[in-house]
């Protein structure tokens, strides 16, 4: 049946309806829009590289009977840290300790083992990340039996450093244990001075050192290295290492800056393995001494204060004081006599007796029916001087003194119709002057030295420091 006329009209109208709005709806659908790119995502910062390395755990050995003092173990665990840390150190870093934990340790006696925690950060620059770590540090006191150096190594020449290289070079071999005494000053650029240890084949070494400065005050340097040295050489206090092919041992590490001062002791010991060299480096401020181990020896300074010198029964001193009597006396440190130069070709000196432990045992008499009062005492000879005495086991310390009179150092009452004996350690400080003379008398000697800067004391201030001539 055929739809009615209005019927057809309207469907045409909605076909058309139709057609049109799918014709605009493709039209909007057909039409672009410019959109703006994403911004860019910036790549992440690559993390800066570590300052340095914490090491997790380090192994100590010690020695002593027991090793007791807080201060010996105090240091010798912080230079273990720095041995390990230091070659991992960035340009710019440096390294902070904190506390070592538990604090004080128990004295250790041979055989006995202790372990510590200590907080180590490691600060660095622009270019690298701080570390922070703890570190755990096994002791152990290693047994080991007592040799005596038979030569000394003296390292005073020159005494004003100038350039890099090597400064003293020696060896050292199971059968001739030695000591070596350095004494240096910087001149111009600040630079590293370094004692360095090695080996041509694996050895173990037990070493004894004590060391001061850098310091403008060359006299206090000297002293401090001479007190602590014999405290730790009564007590047996020292370490034992491994020293290895290709891996030098840094023993000692300063930095000095222009004019100051860096002095120390070493007695060196080969327990077991081959011959070790020992050797004193200059080198550039913040470089390592490695490079500079093949270098050549810096030239001499012309004032001979170098050379290998025997110990062997030299600084030994045995006198007899009667009371009633006139003073007993001794001298040590002059030019008279001196230690003997193993290298006849060698002109090297040891005017001073810098290095060489001087033991000192005056025989006591009183053949009087009363008790007498008697002094030890020392009596400078060669210009300013301090001192560090062990008298019988106890240190006595005397300030600086430059006038030719007796300081007081002890005193004893010696009973009636008696005989004794008193023993003196005793060795010369670096930057002091000397013969001094050291003797027993009944005389009251002056009971202290002079105050610092009193007219007939020494100066308040630091010897000044000295340019040495062109042509030293």
């Amino acid at each position: 049946m055929e739809s009615p006329p209005h019927k057809k009209s309207s469907k045409r109208f909605a076909a058309f309806l139709i057609v049109a709005l799918l014709s605009a709806g493709s039209a909007a659908a057909a039409q672009s829009y410019e959109t703006p790119p994403p911004a860019p995502v910036p790549a992440p910062a690559a993390p800066l590289p570590p300052a340095g390395v914490v090491p997790a755990t380090l192994a100590l050995d010690v020695t002593g009977s027991p090793a007791a003092d807080p201060a010996f173990l105090d240091l010798e665990i912080r230079k273990a840290l720095n041995r390990q840390i230091r070659p991992t150190l960035r340009p710019g870093a440096s390294i902070v300790y904190g506390p070592i934990v538990p604090w004080p340790l128990f004295p250790l006696a041979a055989g006995t083992r202790a372990a510590v925690n200590v907080t180590v950060t490691i600060t660095g620059d622009a270019d690298s990340a701080p570390v922070s770590g703890v570190t755990t540090v096994a002791l152990t006191n290693v047994p080991v039996a007592a040799q005596p150096p038979a030569v000394l190594y003296l390292s005073d020449d020159p005494e004003y450093v100038n350039g890099e290289g090597v400064v003293f070079r020696g060896s050292v071999s199971a059968e001739r244990p030695a000591r070596l005494y350095y004494y240096h000053s910087d001149v111009g650029a600040p630079r590293d001075l370094d004692v360095v240890l090695t080996a041509a084949t694996p050895s173990r070494v037990e070493l004894t050192d004590s060391g001061a400065g850098p310091d403008l005050d060359v006299m206090s340097v000297g002293h401090a290295v001479t007190r602590d040295y014999l405290q730790q050489r009564l007590s047996g206090e020292g370490i034992v290492v491994d020293v290895v092919p290709g891996r030098p041992f840094v023993l000692r590490h300063a930095l000095l800056l222009h004019g100051e001062v860096v002095a120390g002791t070493a007695d060196v010991h080969v327990l077991a393995g081959g011959a070790v060299g020992i050797s004193v480096v200059a080198s550039p401020a913040g470089s390592r001494p490695e490079a500079y181990l093949g270098a050549p020896r810096l030239p001499y300074d012309g004032h001979r204060r170098h050379g290998t010198f025997d110990l062997r029964g030299y600084g030994a001193i045995a006198e007899t004081y009667t009371a009633g009597g006139p003073p007993a006396s001794a001298q040590y440190g002059g030019r008279a006599t001196t230690p003997r130069n193993l290298d006849p070709s060698d002109d090297g000196r040891d005017y001073g007796d810098y290095g060489v432990v001087h033991r000192i045992t005056f025989t006591l008499v009183n053949p009087t029916d009363a008790a007498q009062l008697v002094y030890l005492y020392e009596k400078p000879l060669g210009g300013p001087v301090r001192s560090s005495f062990f008298v019988d086991g106890q240190l006595k310390e005397l300030g600086c003194a430059r006038l030719p009179q007796p300081y007081r150092i002890a005193s004893y009452q010696l009973p009636a119709q008696t005989t004794g004996a008193t023993t003196t350690i005793t060795m010369t400080d670096g930057g002091s002057f000397y013969p001094l003379e050291f003797g027993v008398t009944d005389a009251p000697p002056q009971p202290t030295t002079p105050p610092v800067g009193h007219p007939d004391g020494c100066s308040s201030n630091p010897p000044p420091f000295v340019e040495p001539p062109d042509n030293q």
